[in-house]
């Protein structure tokens, strides 16, 4: 879009990053506090099995939506802006038209299909229900009626919550091409908080109702695409302002008519490397691998750890979102800094965040699932199972956004296609080890990508990992490891039908075991040498809210 020409000078690189994580620390915990809020209130009110229903349909909304998004999403930030400097707003129009018919067309087969393999998919809902001997039989006979009596409504908000992400995806891709940030990160905070603010709502309000299970399942299937349809009236308005804004430009700027092309050159090779992409991190997913589980209540289970250890990465993993890329891009273009500096801040970052959080999650699990319903105490190994393989690969990921900006396209291919390699282990570990197994597969599957990224963000850009930082912090997690696991022994059993009152005390008293634990681990790292000099200067030139505190601490 045409700009003013302005004289004021750029902000510098680490201002910029630095305002990053700044927005990044402020705005997106309120994203995860609804969340957690949300999914605490689905694992305790709800019961095992209606949890494991809502599983299946976010699951099945996942790989369609994959399909039909035929890797634009990813695409479109970068050919939204190349299209409009050498066409104009016109011919950005044309290529948003071109991918929203051919997405149209692809949810218009997909509705086919729904429609023809109803009773399969539905026969398959029911099946996982009948095939748990975990439940009692009033409550799997309450169960199949449900889906045989709403199986419409499952399938129409899979419907409309697919066609409502293509044009949530479409719009944030407009916004994000032109550094629309205060407009993007509003309408994306708006998304992220709306879906679990609607469900906590309903399932609150639903235990007004006669049948509270039934209204609530209900009331979230609805919550479901109700949420979205909100956030992309939000994009939508963002945009018509941002296009309406510009539209006195496009006589005087726009290119000839002969010059605009629908769509631009090298467009479906870049969208077929992000259909890849996309498809290999739905494979290595929790929305394919409960597809592969036995029964409704492995599927809860199953859904429910991989949940527990999603929120607890994303919040730690909140400083670094939407900062990598953009970043080594920064760096690439020499803007400053060296790509070596920035792969290790960024890595020393991780280091801190990501390793002791790990090993909190790994000695408190157990004990927080038995605090919000004894029903999932058995997603505990799955979290044993999945914190190291997560958390790992959120670390072995830097490599493989430098690689991205860097354009070893070859390699980031080949990482994505031994993701594949989920299924070989799926063959092999879910027999073994059932749900677990299946948790197991998946984690290695993005450990093997990211691994291999890894390799090659060191053979090919000398990108070397922190080593002596990382054993000072896992040094530190040791310690934190002993005083945790001696405090947690000294904790009073939980009775299996404790009421409110002792399991909001034993929250309290898990609460404070981790924040003494994060104390000791301070402490811990402090002792040993604490931050590096460099990443001392760094914080110390960041605005971030308590960031003397920090200083002095660490």
């Amino acid at each position: 879009m045409a700009t003013e020409p302005t004289t004021s000078r750029a902000p510098s690189l680490a201002t910029q990053v630095s305002r990053a994580v700044v927005w990044n620390a402020v705005f997106v915990p309120l994203r995860m506090v609804a969340e957690i809020v949300a999914t605490l209130l689905k694992l305790t009110v709800l019961p095992l099995t209606s949890y494991g229903l809502l599983a299946l349909v976010s699951g099945a909304a996942g790989g369609l939506g994959t399909w039909i998004d035929l890797g634009t999403t990813r695409a479109l930030p970068k050919y939204i802006p190349e299209t409009n400097r050498t066409g104009g707003p016109r011919a950005v129009l044309r290529l948003l038209t071109v991918v929203l018919t051919a997405q149209i067309a692809m949810l218009a087969l997909t509705l086919v299909g729904l429609i023809i393999g109803y009773d399969r998919y539905i026969g398959e809902l029911q099946g996982k229900v009948l095939a748990d001997g975990r439940i009692p039989p009033v409550e799997q006979t309450t169960l199949v009626r449900f889906i045989d009596e709403f199986g419409w409504l499952i399938i129409l908000t899979i419907l409309i919550m697919l066609f409502l992400g293509i044009c949530y995806d479409m719009l944030m891709a407009y916004l994000n091409s032109f550094f629309k940030q205060r407009a993007w990160n509003s309408v994306a905070l708006a998304a992220g908080l709306l879906p679990p603010l609607l469900s906590a709502a309903v399932i609150l309000l639903s235990r007004l109702a006669p049948n509270p299970d039934r209204t609530a399942i209900i009331g979230v299937l609805i919550a479901m695409f109700v949420a979205p349809a909100l956030a992309v009236a939000l994009a939508g308005w963002n945009v018509y302002r941002l296009w309406a804004s510009d539209a006195r430009y496009w006589t005087s700027n726009a290119p000839a008519p002969s010059s605009w092309r629908a769509i631009p050159t090298g467009f479906v090779r870049y969208c077929a490397v992000s259909f890849l992409m996309t498809l290999t991190d739905f494979l290595a997913s929790k929305s394919f691998a409960v597809f592969l589980t036995n029964d409704i209540s492995d599927v809860a289970l199953l859904w429910a750890g991989a949940s527990v250890v999603g929120m607890v990465l994303g919040y730690l993993y909140t400083p670094m979102v939407g900062v990598q890329v953009p970043l080594f891009t920064r760096v690439r273009a020499g803007e400053g800094g060296t790509l070596l500096g920035a792969y290790q801040s960024l890595a020393r970052l991780q280091a801190l965040l990501l390793i002791p959080g790990a090993v909190g999650l790994l000695l408190l699990a157990r004990p927080v699932l038995a605090v919000l319903t004894p029903q999932y105490v058995g997603a505990a190994p799955l979290v044993w199972v999945l914190v190291p393989c997560l958390f790992l690969e959120s670390m072995l990921t830097t490599a493989h956004n430098a690689l991205i900006v860097y354009e070893h396209l070859r390699v980031i291919v080949i990482s994505r296609l031994l993701t594949l390699s989920v299924v070989p282990l799926l063959i092999l570990l879910a027999p073994l080890l059932g749900v677990v197994g299946v948790a197991l597969a998946f984690g290695l599957a993005r450990v093997l990508a990211g691994a291999w990224a890894t390799f090659n963000g060191y053979r090919l850009l000398g990108v070397r990992w922190p080593w002596r930082f990382t054993l000072r912090v896992l040094l530190a997690s040791g310690v934190m490891a002993l005083i945790v696991v001696g405090m947690a022994l000294l904790l009073p059993e939980l009775p299996p039908h404790a009421g409110v009152a002792l399991r909001l005390r034993e929250a309290a008293l898990l609460a404070g075991v981790a924040l003494i634990g994060a104390g000791v681990f301070i402490g811990a790292l402090r002792a040993t040498g604490g931050l590096e000099p460099q990443d001392r200067e760094q914080l110390a030139t960041m605005r971030l809210p308590g960031g003397r505190w920090l200083l002095r601490m660490l």
